[in-house]
């Protein structure tokens, strides 16, 4: 595929100052995507914000392998520098079946040579979604672009949060006769959250008790950092070993927190053990079908989820050697042997940025669908989320785009680069995670962060004494922030006593006089007030 760039030339403007939270009037954010190729545009978001009725100049360029491209250029004014920017694009092409179309942004001081993309495909029109965090001026054909500030963007994603993740509850209390009793003192401690957060583990969590409890008290979801991997489990041809596994699974199991698997197949050579490297043909076969037989039956129903072919948007080892349908068949025998299970694809570079183009969004809905028309039981988005700097309107619009298929998405690997100082990846963790705990699609986040006896693969919540780094200050802060805790109240005229909460199970105490009432319920997504009765 020929890869065409759109250039948006920007010139730098000073920063303004944000509107208040309290003053904030302006849209919403559009979380409308669309991965199918239409005959017809949609209306444009946002009405066509800045660049409504504009018309794009041409401009020749000449790329790196000294072709010739005509690009569409536009001059936006009064970019705002800290202020995000979302757009959109419908594209149709001419000349070819099918193009790799990016968007890059060009200013006096910098280039971001990605900012959304979309394989474009001839005769019917394509939706590029994309953004970036402001410096100044932009336009485009059909790009419709909407600016907020930063303050907008934190109280977009509250509201989202608000939405997706909380619910109304009010409790009535009354006596055995049925009449409300105003005053009662009334307790809400939540005791467990919906949505999974959590983080990978090394083998050094087995029997460590100090890691253990720093771990349980954090988080409700779990994955084995390398573990479950072929090149751990059986280094030498039938010399199968689980006994690391278990015993980071018994410790799973004790505490009552999913785990997902990863992986079954991993299509990276480097990560292959060297004995099935040197297979091929027959021998090859029976080896993968043996590995996914013993793993699937030593666990099955033990992981919510397993990653099936880790990365095969970048490798193709299986699929080289044991022809396309490889990981149709992986995916099959999977599925067959542990039907609860919910099955991944698993990639790097998809929502971390756009330049990649092994997997950019439309690649993985393409690869997605492949499988799925060749009869694949495959449920499941994984995005690792391996990031340097973060770009959040960029990410917001590549998972709004996923949304589309319908399908569970999960940030699996979540860090920041080492590269960064430790102040630093706290900043951008913050920001992906905010991003994605916002996102009404995603359904869970773990963090790439097994602590090791040579650290961790970029970054530490802890040192070795489990003493906080600020990437860890930041995960507590933000596991604070989305949790109810423990709010205590009377009850009204009425006898209820309201409050709103993020969902998860909850106790609740009603007291009046000498006479309290314990109970429990428990609080999932819904539009409506949840009700819940005590009587005293």
């Amino acid at each position: 595929m020929k890869e065409y760039l759109l250039f948006i030339p920007l010139f730098l403007l000073l920063c303004m100052n944000s509107a208040p939270a309290s003053a904030y009037d302006g849209p919403l954010y559009d979380s409308s995507a669309y991965t199918d190729c239409k005959l017809e545009v949609e209306d444009p978001l946002y009405n066509g914000g800045m660049l409504k009725d504009q018309e794009p100049a041409i401009e020749l360029v000449i790329l790196g392998d000294s072709d010739r491209v005509n690009v569409l250029v536009f001059s936006l004014q009064n970019l705002t520098q800290g202020t995000k920017y979302c757009f959109s694009i419908w594209i149709r092409i001419k000349y070819a079946d099918s193009s790799l179309i990016k968007a890059s942004l060009v200013t006096e001081e910098r280039t971001l040579n990605c900012i959304g993309t979309v394989t474009a495909k001839a005769g019917c029109w394509s939706f590029l979604k994309g953004g970036f965090a402001s410096t100044s001026p932009l336009k485009m054909p059909k790009l419709y672009l909407q600016p907020f500030t930063d303050e907008e963007w934190r109280l977009n994603q509250e509201t989202k949060i608000n939405k997706a993740r909380k619910r109304a509850v009010t409790i009535h209390v009354s006596d055995k006769q049925g009449m409300k009793l105003q005053g009662a003192a009334v307790r809400i401690e939540q005791i467990s959250k919906d949505f999974p957060f959590g983080s990978a583990i090394a083998k050094t969590i087995i029997g460590n008790s100090q890691y253990q409890k720093w771990f349980v008290e954090r988080f409700n979801a779990a994955v084995f950092e390398n573990e479950l991997k072929w090149n751990a489990t059986e280094p030498n041809p039938g010399q199968v070993n689980y006994t690391i596994p278990d015993q980071m699974l018994e410790f799973i199991r004790s505490n009552q927190i999913i785990v997902r698997g990863h992986n079954i197949f991993w299509e990276d050579p480097k990560f292959i053990p060297g004995w099935v490297r040197n297979l091929t043909g027959h021998d090859l076969e029976s080896a993968v079908q043996s590995r996914i037989e013993s793993l699937m039956k030593k666990y099955k129903e033990e992981f919510i989820h397993w990653d099936v072919n880790n990365e095969m948007l970048h490798f193709g080892f299986y699929e080289d050697r044991l022809g396309p349908n490889a990981t149709l068949q992986f995916f099959n025998t999977a599925h067959q042997a542990d039907p609860l299970a919910t099955l991944f694809m698993n990639e790097f570079n998809v929502v971390e940025t756009c330049s990649d183009i092994n997997s950019t969004v439309d690649t993985y809905v393409s690869r997605m669908r492949e499988l799925q028309r060749g009869g694949v039981s495959m449920n499941g988005i994984g995005l690792q989320g391996h990031f340097d700097v973060p770009n959040t309107p960029l990410m917001r619009g590549i998972i709004d785009k996923l949304a589309t298929l319908g399908l569970p998405i999960w940030l699996t690997e979540v860090d920041i680069s080492k590269q960064f100082g430790k102040e630093t990846q706290a900043m951008h963790l913050e920001e992906v995670l905010r991003e994605g705990f916002s996102h009404t699609a995603v359904d869970g986040i773990i963090l790439w962060t097994a602590l090791r006896k040579n650290g961790c693969y970029q970054m530490c919540l802890t040192d070795d004494e489990f003493n906080n780094l600020p990437a860890g200050d930041t995960v507590d802060r933000l596991l604070r922030e989305w949790q109810t805790g423990v709010a205590d109240g009377e009850t009204d005229e009425y006898g209820s006593y309201s409050f709103f909460g993020f969902l998860g199970e909850y106790k609740v105490t009603a007291k009046l006089g000498n006479v309290a009432v314990n109970s429990t319920f428990s609080l999932s997504q819904g539009k409506e007030t949840k009700h819940f009765n005590i009587q005293l």
